[in-house]
This record gives C-alpha cells, structure tokens and sequence, in this order.
C-alpha cells in the first residue's frame, strides 16, 4: 500500500511517501542534487552519528515508481523530469509543537540552528525553518524534513529567518513567563507559529524592553525595507561569497543565543512541585512502581510504546523506561511538571521518555488542509500499553466527565489498561466532591469496573497502593 503523507501537500519539490512498510522522499532535480551532496560531504556520518538527521539512502528503483506515481495521484502535480526518491529511517510517533512543553520547543530550535551551521559548513542550507521539520525519539530531536536541505545560494540573512522567529523564538518569548506556554503560543497561532506583533503583546515586559530581541522581531514585519536580504543585496552576496557566508553564519548564532535564553524556568502550575509526593508513604510508591513494572512485564511487547496518561513529572514512566526498558510517553496537561520532567532526563533515558502536553479528554484533534494536514493524536500516537495513575478522579470529578466516557477515552487506544483508582473513600476525591457541591455522578469502584468489563475481556484487581486506592489491569486477548 502506498500513500502520501498530508503534511507534504503544500510542498512543490518535495513529499514524504509511505510505500509498503517502507518511507520515501521524493525529491525534485534541485532537491536530489543537495540530498547526494550532502550524502558524500563530510557533515553526513556526525549529523547522523548524532542523530540530528535521520539516515537515508537512494531508494531502489521499484520503490522510486511507486513513490513518484503515489506523489501525482494524491497532488496532481507531475513530477519533474530527474526527480529521485530516497528511503528515509522513521520516527515511530509523530507529536506537533502545540504538544510540546517549552523545553522540546526549545531543543528543537537548538537542534535547527546547529544543522543549519552545519550545512553551511559544506555548501548547504535550510530552505525553511518549520518546527514540524523536527521530531523526537525521548527528548532526543531529530530533523525527518530532509526536503528542507538545499544548496546554499549566498546571501548574507537566511530568508527562513522569520518562520525561525515565528515557529520558535517567538513562541519561546510567549512561554517565557510564570502561566502562559509556547504550546498556548502555538495554538493561539492556529498551528502556523505567531508572529511578532502578537508575540510582543503577550510575552513578560522584561522580555519587550530587550533590544535585540525587539530588533530581532521587528525584522519579520512585511514591509518593504524588511525585504529578504537576498532580494536587497543579491548582487553584493553574489559578488562576495566568503562576507556572505560570514554574515549568515552570524545571524544563525544570534538566533542560537536568543533561543538558548528564552523559554526556561519554572511554571507556577498547579502539580509544578507535586515531585515529593507527601500523601503517598515511601512504600505505597514502591507498591505503585512495581505493579506497573509487573503489568508491562505481564506480556511480551508492552514495552514498546508505554502511554503514561497524566504521568506528571514522570516518577512512572521514568521507572519504566530504567528498569523495564520502556520507551514512554508521559501526557499530561501540566506544563510545568513535564519541564520538571525533562530536565530530569539524561543518560539512556534520553532515549527512551519524551513529555507530551494533552489531555486525555481534549486530545489534538486532526487538523489543517482538509482536516488532514495534521493527524489526530489517537492516529498518530499507538501505544502498547497505557497506564493511568491517580488521574481518574481528577477526569471524572473536576472535569465532569461520566466514567463511561472517561473509560472510553482510554479504551479507544486499543492497548492493555492499567489503573490506579482513588476509591470514594479517598481523602483526595472527598475534597474534590466537598469543592463542587453541584456535582452528581457516579464515582465509586463497582462503576469503574463495570465501565472496565464493556471494553476488556480481562479485567481484574491486582492490589492496592494505599488503603483508598486500588490498581486494576484490563486487557484483550
């Protein structure tokens, strides 16, 4: 089976294709032409060794027919004349930046700005700076546009500058304060990054009395002194290569030290501090880490993709992934814990736990062109196993979602359940019923398994954390 990826539609020279198992890149004449050189420059084997790029190779002639025909049929362009594909090594899940706590936004524009010195390095560049170009393996990012690659025509700005400044900086700036995040920046965008003008009406007032950072955003405005430098001053770049260069690669470390600034420190978010976790006793928590480990371990293949609903700092999924060798996705919709998280994360486990904003209730929806430029996180997230700790009372109580929807919510990724339930007697969920007197539903263990038992063929209690809360595991054959 073969298929275009809906992110490639606005792409003229380029497109990712899905052919057997296997994805392709077609590539235009001019596209091939930097992707072979890149392939034999000296950057090529540490990019890759680093995993900054993801590898790829000349794609066998079968696959090539494929791709270029699966590339027309989906767009009704015709491929031009010497167009290639190449087969390209993939990132199991795909997340967006409106997904990403402050710190993979970060790394991600870091990640940009060292390829793009790279690149210059050999004669090459970024025909844009598009945060959907970059994507994570833990909190590893790796660049899969590999489109993005061309040659370097000398001019002394970069004129993927202000999509840099719109998709990162900018959004960085917003999130830089003590609530508001980059991924609130990205979604009050509508997807497309946020420009200056609304940038510097949001982000902290230290941050708008900065005057490279003004300087910085003023240059996106679209007016005609604000010309791209390769429109203004082509002939002079043209005429002297090596002043061009220097002064790209100039501009590329303003951008590297503005993106390194903005961004950090803590949120002042409701479960920011939850880390220390007071009302569980030191050997309830064991109690909690070893049933998961148990649950994962229960079948082989669990491990590999661990959903960790409302997982917080990652005190679970960071268990899993050292331990269990899981790789984990941590959801939660806490920003600040998920910062807490990643600067937590080093060594192997860098690899192996990537945080993710979401709600298991408001999950993204699919999205863009056609509803299909950006997927669905059910359809691009496919995890085998979940586990949901501590998270159901908050769903079902604060929220005021009826526990068989709440179910459902989980139940709709198709993989084993764990769960930890806060039983009606919990100190926890007393507080929460005593804060919303309005509230009517049915909160209680019986509703929780039989909700369990119309979705699972298994489903089962397997122990207790503490007095009030019990751990259920629920699964299909």
């Amino acid at each position: 089976m073969t298929h275009i990826a809906s992110a490639s539609f606005r792409d003229p020279d380029n497109a990712a294709v899905h052919a057997d198992g296997t994805w392709l890149r077609v590539a235009s004449p001019a596209s091939a032409d930097a992707l072979d050189h890149l392939i034999s420059s000296p950057a090529y084997a540490p990019l890759v060794d680093a995993g900054a790029i993801l590898p790829f190779q000349q794609a066998s002639a079968e696959q090539e027919a494929a791709a270029l025909s699966a590339y027309t049929a989906a767009t009704g362009r015709q491929a031009a004349d010497g167009s290639r594909a190449y087969a390209v090594a993939s990132i199991e899940s795909i997340t967006y930046p409106w997904e990403w706590p402050n710190s993979l936004l970060r790394a991600a524009a870091m990640l940009t700005l060292d390829i793009r010195l790279a690149l210059l390095d050999v004669g090459l560049d970024l025909k844009d700076a598009s945060a959907m170009n970059i994507q994570f393996t833990g909190v590893r990012p790796a660049l899969i546009d590999i489109g993005s690659v061309e040659r370097w025509r000398p001019n002394p700005s970069w004129n993927a500058a202000r999509q840099f400044i719109e998709h990162f900086i900018n959004p960085l700036a917003v999130g830089s304060g003590k609530r508001v995040t980059a991924a609130d920046a990205w979604t009050l965008g509508q997807h497309r990054g946020i420009t200056s003008q609304v940038a510097r009406e949001l982000m902290p007032a230290r941050l708008r009395r900065r005057p490279s950072l003004f300087l910085l955003q003023a240059s996106t405005r679209p007016v005609e002194r604000n010309a791209p430098a390769e429109t203004a001053f082509g002939a002079q770049a043209a005429h002297d290569r090596d002043l061009a260069l220097r002064a790209t690669r100039g501009l590329t470390r303003r951008l590297r030290a503005h993106a390194s600034s903005l961004g950090g420190g803590d949120h002042a978010t409701t479960w920011h501090d939850y880390g220390p976790r007071t009302h569980y006793e030191s050997q309830d928590l064991e109690r909690k880490a070893s049933m998961a480990r148990a649950f994962i371990q229960a079948r082989a293949g669990r491990e590999r993709l661990v959903l960790d609903v409302g997982g917080n700092d990652g005190f679970t999924g960071a268990d899993l992934a050292r331990q269990v060798g899981a790789r984990v996705i941590v959801l939660d919709s806490d920003a600040g814990a998920l910062d807490v998280l990643h600067r937590g994360v080093s060594g192997d486990l860098a690899d192996r736990i990537t945080p993710i904003l979401g709600d298991i209730t408001n999950l993204s929806p699919a999205c863009g062109l056609l509803d299909a430029e950006f997927a669905a996180f059910t359809s691009r997230v496919r995890p085998s196993a979940l586990i949901c700790q501590a998270v159901l009372h908050h769903v079902v109580i604060t929220q005021g979602t009826p526990m068989p929807l709440a179910i459902e919510a989980l139940a709709r990724f198709g993989a084993p359940l764990q769960v930890e339930f806060a039983d009606e007697d919990d100190p926890k969920v007393q507080v929460l019923i005593r804060q919303i007197p309005s509230w009517r539903g049915t909160y209680a263990l019986a509703e929780l398994m039989r909700c369990l038992q119309g979705r699972f063929a298994n489903v089962e209690q397997v122990g207790r954390t503490s007095p009030t809360r019990v751990v259920v595991n629920a699964w299909n054959d």
